[in-house]
């Protein structure tokens, strides 16, 4: 099978490219040696099908980060991926018409390798609106090359381009061989780009303007060292306020289908130990974490949004400098933000940045930030402390999301300091992508398989949780059960919090999943199946005392308190078992979950110590 492979930069639409060539028929697949995914799928043409192999973006055959190196590596010997393959049969140099001047290096470097290679221009809509665009004959003449044009967001061109890939893989032209260059000079860079300057001038080709640009320029704004910033914490802002207010119809609507759900099924079920189990342990605990899956599901649209349109990029550059200050840079931007969806892809996104000790400080300050699996016990506890008040939720979902991003980049600080790694002395360099409209349908269908993705994943977890700790909390009985045997011996360690047994044994459910934490308050509080799960569990909760002083076990300070634990605690073992892997050694994840541990509990004792001492129960 002939091999096709994609090469080019970050943002310069090479993915969406690969997307259009293969569908659906593709598969992510891990680079031996290197915990960096490629996509690899297939195509069919008509001299009968193809691999198409997708690499991390490069800037250069000389990388600097592990994501480049893996790329690099895998067009100079596919065979690790891809058994029976090793040089690419034909190299597809993915050049961004709207700036082409750092692709083209690319391009020179990929030629003078000795690659067989076509290139393909993309984004012809943004170089009309910039009123310019290259001529395709003009830049196959200037460069010796076959040249083809995409949009990878519409498909035109994608008939044309499939011919001309058939044309070139039937010529039966032997690859190779292929010389990797070892390192680059700063003279050989110059001279890359005054290369692709006079290739640029000699295929440029103005055209008007197409009349479906934005009408201002945002960078004028957004990049404005005075106004930027304040502008970007303002949209980030909002992002963190609507993940409640905006959500709260919705899961309004889905508690009563998920109670109607539960009232059908407990209904149909014969009496007896299956019919409990059913109704007072698997069902409200599915119901009181699929509640909150419109939180999830708005997340992961609006970041969505945030990054097709060309902000995330923007939001890079912008915080570049205060990250500077804690020891990392602006490439750690989006895999802390990723952290807000999940920590796990979060600390792959990190590979991205060449610096070891960069990447290692981003990955470790990775799990503070307040990921979707907390979203249903934040939004249970703010739910708890402002019943019927949503904006007021809002707000504080708000400051919880703001203060996980101070609590990260204070440990950064700290830990800049400590670890004895010498800091890189490679600066920060990104290529900002063009502002675009969001590619609605892209964005619809990227969010219902991530919000889909997240319910397939917690649905196991809960399942399993929901059963064994109904059964714990029924055997050997009600009043003895092995339960409230295991709350009782961990209970001394909660006690200054406000918290009692049934508190401990929800947190050690979450080390499974944080928002198992719900579905275990939803069985050990016996909230039955056929009842909106969340609203009665809040009425429990509400009305809930201690056994031995009779005082209500959920304050403002013990809420307070396990509000600030589920922020700072380390109870996803997911995330450590990538840490280790991305780190190669048990050393940083050790130390990352003992110290968020200790590091909660301190917390959380001063903050409901500090809260009572006020006077605030």
């Amino acid at each position: 099978m002939a091999l096709i492979a994609l090469a080019g930069q970050a943002n310069g639409g090479k993915t969406s490219l690969f997307n259009q060539l293969t569908g659906s028929r593709y598969k992510t697949v891990n680079y031996p040696g290197a915990t960096v995914d490629c996509a690899v799928g297939s195509l069919k043409l008509p001299l009968g099908e193809v691999a198409v192999l997708d690499t991390p973006g490069i800037l250069s055959l000389v990388p600097r980060s592990e994501d480049e190196r893996a790329a690099v590596q895998a067009l100079g010997n596919a065979s690790r991926l891809l058994p029976g393959q090793d040089i690419p049969d034909l190299v597809v140099a993915v050049v961004d018409m709207s700036q082409p001047e750092r692709a083209l290096g690319l391009v020179r470097q990929l030629k003078t390798a000795g690659f067989r290679l076509l290139v393909v221009l993309t984004m012809p809509d943004l170089a009309a609106r910039k009123g310019c665009a290259l001529d395709p004959r003009r830049l196959s003449d200037a460069l010796d090359l076959p040249v083809a044009v995409i949009n990878g967001r519409t498909g035109s061109g994608l008939p044309e381009l499939k011919d001309e890939l058939s044309r070139l893989l039937e010529e039966c032209l032997a690859p190779g061989p292929v010389t990797l260059p070892q390192s680059i000079g700063e003279d050989e860079i110059r001279a890359n780009y005054e290369w692709a300057e006079k290739v640029v001038t000699h295929a440029l080709s103005q055209v008007g303007r197409d009349g479906t640009g934005w009408g201002f320029d945002p960078d004028r704004l957004l990049l404005d060292p005075r106004f930027g910033f304040v502008a970007f914490l303002l949209v980030m802002t909002g992002l963190f306020w609507a993940i409640f207010a905006a959500a709260a119809p919705l899961q309004a609507g889905v508690e009563v289908l998920l109670a109607w759900f539960g009232k059908g099924l407990s209904g149909l079920m014969p009496t007896g130990f299956l019919a409990e189990l059913v109704s007072q342990g698997v069902v409200p605990g599915f119901q009181a974490v699929l509640t909150f899956v419109p939180q999830i599901a708005i997340l992961f649209l609006l970041l969505g949004i945030l990054e097709d349109s060309g902000f995330l990029a923007r939001g890079t550059v912008i915080v570049d400098r205060p990250l500077a200050l804690i020891g990392l840079n602006g490439r750690s931007f989006v895999p802390l933000l990723s952290g807000f969806a999940c920590a796990i892809p979060a600390i792959l996104a990190a590979r991205t940045i060449p610096g070891r000790k960069e990447r290692l400080l981003t990955q470790f300050v990775i799990p503070l930030m307040s990921c979707s699996a907390r979203l249903p016990v934040f939004g249970l506890l703010l739910g708890l402390m402002f019943p019927g008040e949503a904006w007021k939720a809002g707000i504080g979902m708000t400051c919880i999301y703001l203060a996980s991003l101070f609590l990260g980049g204070a440990v950064s600080a700290l830990l800049a300091r400590a670890v004895p790694i010498p800091a890189s002395k490679a600066g920060f360099q990104m290529e900002l992508p063009a502002w675009r409209l969001p590619l609605w349908k892209t964005i619809a269908s990227s969010t219902l398989d991530r919000t889909w993705s997240y319910v397939r994943r917690a649905g196991g977890s809960i399942f399993l949780i929901s059963v064994v700790f109904w059964l714990l909390n029924r055997f050997p009985s009600p009043e003895h059960s092995l339960a409230l045997s295991a709350g009782r011996m961990l209970e001394p360690m909660f006690v200054p919090m406000g918290w009692d047994w049934r508190i401990a044994v929800g947190l050690i459910a979450a080390f499974a999943a944080r928002e198992v934490f719900v579905s275990a308050l939803a069985v050990v509080f016996a909230v039955q199946g056929g009842d909106a799960a969340v609203g009665k569990l809040l009425q429990v909760m509400q009305s809930a005392t201690h056994a031995e002083t009779n005082h209500p076990l959920f304050t403002v300070s013990s809420v307070a308190a396990l509000m600030v634990w589920f922020l700072i605690a380390m109870q996803c073992l997911a995330t450590t078992a990538v840490f280790r892997k991305e780190s190669g050694s048990w050393t940083y994840p050790l130390l990352q979950m003992a110290g968020y541990l200790v590091l909660g509990w301190v917390a959380a004792f001063v903050t409901a110590q500090g809260l009572q001492l006020v006077g605030i129960p």
